[in-house]
């Protein structure tokens, strides 16, 4: 909603893969990407994406409640998420290791980009936000 009423500032998206609509704010990766800035803008996109899926991972693995559905209002999931995160930045500042009660800590779990999505959107959602996206990746990745 925030990124909907322009209520975050410009320049800020968030990244989804392919099963997500692509939106001004929500940039997916092109699905045939063209030479030059096409394939630059995605493979920069799948790095920063298991960067912060990696960092999703440790958080989940220190906190056990980010672990399935968060079954609470938006506003409070943003809540109980952004106190993860400080928590968690508090943890790394003091060297407060995180729970080993877990196996494979470091093995992250990637959903496969053709799997389907447990919601489908409209297919002219998919369509929103692809001259952006374009344009975003013309100038960003030549």
């Amino acid at each position: 909603m925030l990124f909907e009423h322009n209520r975050v500032p410009p320049g800020n998206h968030f990244l989804g893969d392919s099963g997500y609509p692509c939106k001004p704010y929500l940039l997916t990766p092109f699905l045939r990407p063209q030479p030059g800035p096409q394939a630059n803008y995605n493979m920069v996109h799948k790095r920063t994406r298991i960067i912060v899926e990696r960092g999703i991972g440790q958080l989940k693995r220190r906190f056990h409640v980010l672990h399935g559905e968060v079954r609470v209002s938006p506003a409070k999931t943003y809540r109980i998420v952004g106190a993860c995160a400080i928590l968690h930045n508090i943890c790394k500042a003091r060297n407060i290791e995180i729970p080993a009660d877990i196996d494979n800590l470091d093995e992250v779990v990637y959903a496969a980009e053709d799997d389907p999505l447990p919601f489908a959107f409209p297919a002219a959602a998919h369509q929103a936000g692809l001259p952006y996206r374009d344009a975003f990746a013309n100038i960003h990745f030549k």
